[in-house]
């Protein structure tokens, strides 16, 4: 402005805007002791008198005005282009405010001169770029050396930043930006909005353990949130220069890229323990904050793209299919993160564990539980497992403790079906491959003590399938996986050719009172035949049988009768009141139990027949089975 008003002064024109009233009749003279409006200094002549109502004053004027705005724009595209290097150090909020204060006096200067101001918007776009440039260079450094230095341990997400998110997240990711220039430019006033934004940060001074986008929460770290910040910080350039909105797509591509390869280099590569971290090593831990960051820049993604395609004219679109590429990139990250979980529980199984098989023999193993059980019948529930088995389920139930903290419920879900899935196809095939291995080294003459066979006796397979079954019934029990249909057992049973199922069909009766006692029941059974104390009674429909045994006759009419008039209150009697007599034969309901537990009854025709035969009776008789008392006999 100093220097416009000086080439004006030199030039002798000066500017009027008011035309002097109608009843002045000689404007172009003056009087010389008059002082002019433009105070010139000593060493400048005073201006003539303005040239403003003949048409040559006019067009004077028009010239004189067309070349103070080209000296203007001269002048302050100049004073830009010094001040280039400074430009791009000052923070947004600067640039913005330096932005919009030079946009406005170039619109003026346009509406003065008529004429397209170019040079002075090239220049101050040329700024904005600088700007933007410098910005996202020094971005990527802070970027670089915040992921080296990461310790992979979680960070709280204060109040300020979740409010960010929060922002980003429904569609107004600039605001923040606009409520600090307006208050570094002391125009905020009585704004409603930013009134709100101040009380609901002061009441939220306490920080957060997890970062909330769309109702799901991260556990993250700081380098995670320092990118996010740099995304933001980008769109906002974006909003606020428009016309550089295609440089901050790829900027923002860059930078997403930049975590992304630098994070699977530090975690999944183990870079981190040659990093200025000097991580000791790579554990479950990292690995699901790892996961745990990549879920929330997925989770952003969509945001970001959506607050860029705003800024960007409809033909510019494509531009963000670099975003989409992006997604895909880190969502191929966070799958291979999910199955580092199970190459660690891979390594710890085939390295660790395995060598452990070649100590277990499962026929010696059977043999020492059934000598310690004292007949009480070993099942999945109650094994004991080797030590590969327990050591499998051991160190899961260790994973489990750590992910369950640190992973949502969905993704700790995904990691144990996939470890579950592992699990479930290498017991079977170690096993297989450890026997198949001894018997090659014991054809050639070099067997050891660590050499593994599969059990050769019924009790050891038996033994074997129920030590599997019982590590993965371990693994089923975790709290918040789903449950896995395992098929180890089914392979092992093909593989060692016996059948559980069909086993402990034969071997447990239908009666449960022969479960009780077990093989001693035959026994028992025979004592009480020898003894004529044994009836079975057979109910199909309203045909009832009679079968007992006394002497080998079939008994005396008048005791038939007396019998069979007292069938319909005996069978009414409660289950727990006994008859004394010498004779007995017990009651049964039509499911074949006992009374009250103590003897085999037969359930079906298949067991009447059976104890029958024991007794040496016919199939022929028809009668009811009753108790018979001695009186009444």
């Amino acid at each position: 402005a100093v220097g416009v008003q000086k080439f004006l002064r030199e030039e002798a024109i000066m500017l009027m805007d008011v035309v002097s009233e109608a009843g002045s009749t000689d404007t172009s003279k003056l009087d010389g002791n008059e002082e002019v409006e433009a105070t010139p200094t000593s060493d400048v002549p005073p201006p003539p008198t303005p040239l403003a109502t003949t048409p040559r004053g006019s067009s004077i004027e028009s010239t004189a005005l067309s070349a103070s705005s080209e000296l203007a724009h001269k002048s302050i595209s100049e004073l830009l282009r010094l001040r280039k290097d400074s430009h791009s150090l000052i923070t947004f909020d600067e640039m913005k405010l330096l932005w919009d204060t030079s946009l406005a006096f170039t619109l003026q200067l346009e509406k003065y001169s008529g004429r397209k101001a170019y040079n002075l918007r090239g220049t101050l776009l040329a700024q904005a770029k600088a700007f933007v440039e410098r910005k996202h260079e020094a971005n990527m450094a802070s970027l670089v050396a915040a992921l080296d230095g990461e310790r992979w341990t979680q960070c709280d997400v204060t109040a300020e930043r979740q409010a960010a998110l929060t922002r980003l997240c429904s569609g107004r990711a600039v605001l923040s930006t606009n409520k600090i220039t307006n208050r570094r430019g002391n125009s905020t006033g009585n704004d409603p909005t930013n009134i709100t934004t101040t009380t609901s940060t002061s009441s939220k001074k306490n920080k957060m353990s997890d970062a909330e986008v769309e109702g799901k929460r991260y556990k993250v770290v700081w380098s995670c949130l320092l990118l996010v910040e740099m995304v933001m910080s980008n769109v906002a350039c974006a909003a606020h220069f428009q016309t550089l909105a295609t440089n901050v797509v790829g900027k923002v591509v860059e930078l997403l890229r930049l975590f992304n390869s630098r994070s699977t280099h530090l975690v999944l590569m183990a870079g981190a323990i040659h990093s200025a971290a000097r991580l000791k090593s790579i554990n479950a831990k990292h690995l699901a904050l790892v996961t745990q960051c990549l879920g929330l820049v997925i989770g952003t993604l969509p945001h970001v793209r959506a607050a860029l395609m705003a800024q960007l004219p409809s033909k510019q679109h494509t531009l963000l299919v670099d975003l989409d590429r992006v997604k895909k990139e880190y969502a191929d990250h966070n799958e291979k993160v999910l199955s580092k979980f199970v190459s660690i529980i891979g390594g710890i199984v085939e390295h660790a564990l395995a060598p452990r098989i070649g100590k277990t023999d499962f026929d010696a193993r059977a043999k020492k539980s059934a000598a310690a059980a004292d007949g009480s019948i070993v099942t999945a529930a109650n094994v004991v497992c080797c030590p590969f088995l327990e050591g499998i389920s051991s160190n899961t139930k260790k994973m489990h403790q750590v992910l369950s903290v640190l992973l949502p419920e969905e993704h700790l879900q995904d990691v144990f079906s996939r470890i579950f899935a592992y699990v479930d196809s290498k017991v079977p095939s170690l096993f297989i491959t450890a026997s198949a291995a001894s018997a090659s080294e014991g054809s050639g003459g070099a067997g050891g003590n660590n050499s593994f066979s599969l059990p050769q006796t019924d009790d050891g397979k038996r033994r074997m399938v129920l030590e599997v079954e019982a590590m993965s019934n371990a693994l089923n029990r975790l709290s918040g996986v789903q449950p896995w249909d395992f098929s180890a057992m089914k392979v092992l049973e093909k593989k060692l050719d016996i059948n559980l199922d069909t086993e402990g069909k034969e071997e447990q009766p239908d009666d449960p009172a022969k479960e009780a006692f077990g093989n001693k029941e035959d026994a028992k059974a025979e004592d009480s035949l020898m003894n004529g104390e044994d009836g079975v009674k057979e109910n199909n429909g309203d045909k009832t049988h009679e079968r007992y045994e006394g002497d080998g006759s079939d008994g005396d009419a008048e005791t038939k009768e007396s019998l069979t008039e007292n069938v319909n209150d005996v069978d009414n009697t409660n289950a727990d009141n006994t008859v004394s007599s010498s004779a007995a034969v017990e009651i049964t309901n039509n499911n074949g139990l006992s009374s009250e537990g103590e003897q085999n009854v037969c359930n079906g025709e298949k067991d009447s027949s059976t104890a029958t035969e024991q007794a040496g009776l016919s199939e022929d008789r028809s009668e009811p089975c009753v108790r018979e008392e001695e009186d009444e006999t």
